[in-house]
């Protein structure tokens, strides 16, 4: 088969997350059909490499990783002007996101749901990285929507003593250490940051030698902090910040626990997040809110009643749970079956191949 030349829009540096879904997805694609665009600088200037590299490369599709800028505003001036037919790959409502959570100034939101909006009815499909996500779309009357979950981070060989190195370096030798991963942003509508929920469950359990990891770094850290000192478990939480993204298989090996909390409301509700699919391949015993596509992976065991937007008693069934599991750690063998079913739906290897098929559709179609 001869394959359209594509151009990938990457909202992010060679390090960044956004890169490696793009490099992961296109990984059997023809490297000589293939132009990755990386953002490493500012918008503007992204901007005006970007339209001369796409004038330069001549492709026959484009594929915008996510609904940021200068990327998807590209796409509909190439979509209008020059009739370049374009996929939206995205993995959140980003306007309900963003008047759920209230981090977007509120007189940006107008432009951020007309941008939204314009790209979905524009593309030729729309990718999705939950089901409920695709599920919500359709019920908008949008019908080219395909799901490719996020992906995770192949790891290599890691040793017993790898990880027990790392605990020391930490100070975690002999603690049954749970653990949160992600970026760390305050909402200052809902009064919570990533890991509000660890640290209340904390609390909970100051008779027991629980000790939590919080991996990532935001503006929402320092509030952290602040709940931490104001809960009493200051001494009990490690901050480790933000790691390279290839550190991440042995960090998550640190951890006995991991949590994967999502409000239940929309936003939450349509995602798989990325850091679900890194659990589950490391083989790490998850607690997530019954809430969107966790309740579609994992087992029943794994998974925690979560009521609304801020539900005020999820830390305490948290705190069961954890206090459960501490007691009898022959239950935490059930994540020995995650592994598989995150190479199932999850791997490079499986979402490069529906990647490839999805392009030859969408340039077959317009055919």
């Amino acid at each position: 088969m001869n394959e359209p030349r594509l151009a990938i829009l990457i909202h992010g540096g060679p390090g960044s997350i956004e890169a490696y879904r793009a490099r992961g997805l296109s990984r059997a694609y023809p490297s000589d059909k293939l132009l990755l665009l990386m953002r490493e600088s500012t918008r503007q200037a992204a901007a005006q490499q970007w339209r001369r590299q796409i004038k330069q490369f001549s492709p026959d599709l484009l594929y915008v990783l996510n609904l940021a800028l200068p990327g998807a505003w590209l796409a509909l001036w190439w979509r209008r002007v020059h009739r370049l037919p374009f996929i939206l790959d995205t993995g959140d409502v980003n306007f309900e996101m963003a008047r759920s959570a209230g981090t977007t100034a509120w007189w940006k939101r107008p432009f951020l749901k007309w941008l939204e909006v314009a790209n979905q009815r524009w593309a030729e499909t729309i990718v999705v990285r939950g089901t409920r996500h695709r599920e919500y779309l359709q019920s908008r009357n949008y019908r080219r929507v395909e799901v490719i979950r996020d992906g995770f981070c192949q790891a290599g060989e890691i040793s017993s003593a790898d990880v027990a190195t790392l605990r020391a370096k930490l100070g975690l030798a002999d603690r049954f250490v749970v653990g949160v991963m992600g970026s760390l942003v305050y909402s200052a509508r809902l009064n919570i940051c990533y890991g509000w929920d660890l640290i209340q469950a904390l609390s909970l359990l100051k008779e027991l030698p629980i000790h939590g990891l919080i991996i990532g770094d935001g503006d929402g850290r320092s509030w952290l902090e602040k709940e931490a000192r104001r809960y009493g478990v200051m001494e009990r939480i490690t901050f480790c910040g933000r790691i390279p993204y290839p550190d991440v298989p042995l960090y998550l090996r640190v951890l006995e626990v991991a949590l994967s909390t999502q409000t239940n409301n929309l936003p939450g509700q349509v995602r798989t997040t990325g850091k679900l699919p890194e659990y589950m391949a490391a083989e790490r015993f998850v607690l997530a809110s019954r809430v969107g596509e966790a309740e579609l992976l994992l087992p029943d065991c794994m998974l925690v009643e979560y009521h609304g937007e801020v539900d005020a008693e999820y830390p305490h069934r948290l705190a069961e749970r954890l206090r459960a599991l501490c007691a009898n750690r022959s239950l935490l063998e059930a994540r020995h079956s995650l592994k598989a079913v995150a190479e199932r739906h999850c791997s490079y290897a499986v979402l490069s191949q529906q990647f490839s098929r999805l392009v030859a559709s969408v340039i077959t179609a317009r055919s």
